[in-house]
């Protein structure tokens, strides 16, 4: 152990001063608590007396500083180090509110996020009224690159909002003046009214600022992009390339749907399927090219002959095509086909290159559920499956209903 001299125990002295930020701990009480470094060692008890490496490491690098410098840092120690571990203290056992309310600069450091946010940004007072916006929030509101952020300010929020925004937005304003708090939802997605008497489908989120007086940051965000990209998407997913009616998941959906809710409510519902007579010839004779018009012509046929917007038309295989029908019995999916079977034996070549005397005929079979004779739409899907079979057994170009 080594004993330190009067001159060294003055330096630690004042090193220990300078030092202040390297204690933490209860400063009025004396009880510190050195932070020590990777390499440091911790003194002995006796605070006159330290190891060898501790005052190698520690001391001696200390030492060097001048006397300036020494007494410039003792005089701030004085007076600042204290108020500085006071005010850590506080806050560290006397947290800030959440609601402690924002000033000073506040206003001007929220302006200069709003102008630099990528997304249209509004700030509205707690009555509705505009206060800020961005340049993207006037080019999204007023469908104008060119207008001035000044166009939007001091203009009713919910002006733009469309039921039942608008109605939840009041109700959430008048239930702040009985029992205050800070409104705020998460991205909600809604319709705004445009100014040039539009409308946008938009995502939007409210966030409160505890200013001295309430203020609520809206970030909107368009969709419209988004719902147009996801509309093309769904129309690729659930529709047949070529003739562009419903594919073979649609149908499959749309049966399983139907039928749920008819069972449900007591009515009635059909399934008929057709298939083009013969068509392997048709494409050996003519090729593929004009069999895949062909395809197109019955497609467009078997759709202008659907009883009401409710029935879905699908290509359910490579020639054939199957309907759903709710609500519609045996006598009326038997009018359907016999409306199919006419505009299909109408239908001309001539348009695509064929002789005057090229004709394409459909065999269809159908079956209804009616009074529970099926008990899932498999089985109802099956029965119309061995109908059509029989109407090709017939002779085609015939209609055959499940007995």
């Amino acid at each position: 152990m080594l004993e330190l001299t009067s001159t060294a125990e003055k330096q630690l002295s004042q090193i220990s001063q300078v030092k202040m930020d390297m204690f933490i701990g209860d400063t009025l009480g004396g009880n510190y608590h050195y932070k020590f470094g990777a390499n440091e060692q911790p003194p002995s008890a006796n605070p006159l007396k330290i190891e060898p490496q501790f005052l190698s490491n520690n001391l001696a690098q200390h030492t060097t500083a001048n006397a300036a410098d020494l007494a410039a840092n003792k005089t701030r120690t004085d007076s600042n180090e204290y108020n500085h571990f006071d005010k850590t203290l506080e806050t560290r056992f006397n947290p800030p509110h959440s609601t402690t309310m924002l000033g000073g600069n506040a206003l001007s450091s929220l302006s200069t996020l709003v102008d630099y946010m990528m997304e249209a940004m509004i700030v509205v007072d707690e009555f509705g009224n505009i206060q800020m916006a961005n340049r993207h929030a006037v080019a999204l509101l007023l469908d104008c690159n060119k207008s001035s952020t000044n166009s939007l300010i001091g203009q009713r929020w919910q002006s733009y909002l469309t039921e039942p925004q608008k109605s939840h937005y009041q109700q959430m304003i008048l239930e702040s003046t009985f029992e205050p708090r800070p409104l705020n939802h998460l991205p909600n997605e809604t319709t705004l009214n445009m100014s040039n008497g539009q409308t946008i489908d938009v995502e939007m989120s409210v966030t409160h600022f505890p200013m001295s007086e309430p203020l609520f940051g809206i970030i909107i965000r368009d969709l419209s992009k988004y719902r147009a990209e996801y509309q093309q998407l769904y129309k690729w997913a659930s529709t047949d390339c070529l003739t562009n009616l419903s594919n073979r998941r649609v149908f499959d959906a749309d049966l399983k749907h139907h039928w749920k809710t008819c069972i449900e409510q007591g009515d009635p519902i059909s399934v008929l399927i057709i298939d083009i007579d013969h068509f392997k010839s048709f494409n050996d004779n003519h090729g593929h090219v004009m069999g895949d018009r062909c395809l197109q012509k019955i497609a467009a046929a078997i759709q202008a002959s659907l009883p009401n917007e409710n029935c879905t038309a699908a290509r359910y295989g490579g020639e054939e095509f199957a309907l759903v029908m709710p609500n519609c019995d045996t006598s009326e999916v038997q009018q359907t086909a016999q409306l199919i079977q006419q505009n299909i034996n109408a239908l001309t070549y001539m348009d695509i290159g064929l002789d005057i005397s090229v004709s394409v005929s459909v065999s269809q079979g159908h079956a209804s559920e009616v009074n529970g004779q099926f008990r899932t739409p498999n089985a109802l899907l099956c029965a119309a499956d061995t109908a059509l079979y029989r109407a090709k057994a017939d002779g085609r170009n015939r209609i055959n209903a499940c007995c």
